[in-house]
C-alpha cells in the first residue's frame, strides 16, 4: 500500500506494517493507523499517519534522550497493546521541533508511546508523577552524536 505524507512523500509499506492506535493519540483521537519509519539518524523515527497526509511526528528513544527517564508500564497499558510483559514493547517519545528563539526542541516524557511491534498495536501512555513533563529540553544534534 502507498501512504501519502506531506513531509516524507509517498511511502510504500505492506499492509501488515500499519500500526494501530485503538484510542488514537492525545489531540488526534480520529487518527488510528500509522506507519513507523526509521529516520536517517539512529534512535529517531517518523510516525506517519496512514489516514492524514499532513500528520507526522518525530519520535526519539526517550532513554537515550534522558538517561534518568524511567517508565513503569502498568498491566492495563500492556493489555491494551496486546502484550503480557514490558519486554514485549518499545517505548518512544514525541519530539516538538522548535527554533532556539522559541526555546529549542523538546520531548514529551509524560506521554510516551508504547509499541507492540509484533502485534502492530500501540498506545500513548500517561506517566504519573513524572519529573520530566511534556516539554523536556532535548538537543537532537547531541543525541545523534551520542548514538554514533
Amino acid at each position: 500500500m502507498i501512504v501519502e505524507s506531506e513531509l516524507l512523500g509517498q511511502i510504500s509499506v505492506e499492509e501488515d506494517e500499519v500500526i494501530t492506535f485503538p484510542s488514537g493519540l492525545l489531540g488526534f483521537p480520529a487518527c488510528r493507523n500509522f506507519v513507523l519509519i526509521p529516520s536517517a539518524r539512529e534512535g529517531m523515527y517518523w510516525l506517519q499517519s496512514a489516514e492524514h497526509s499532513p500528520l507526522a511526528f518525530l519520535l526519539v528513544d526517550p532513554f537515550i534522550a534522558c538517561e534518568e527517564f524511567v517508565v513503569d508500564v502498568g498491566p492495563g497499558d500492556l493489555a491494551d497493546v496486546g502484550a503480557n510483559e514490558a519486554s514485549q514493547i518499545a517505548i518512544l517519545a514525541i519530539v516538538t521541533l522548535s527554533s532556539a528563539e522559541q526555546g529549542g526542541c523538546t520531548v514529551n516524557l509524560q506521554g510516551p508511546l508504547a509499541f507492540n511491534l509484533e502485534k502492530k498495536q500501540a498506545k500513548q501512555i500517561a506517566v504519573a508523577n513524572s519529573d520530566f513533563g511534556v516539554r523536556y529540553p532535548i538537543d537532537l544534534s547531541a543525541l545523534a552524536e551520542a548514538r554514533s
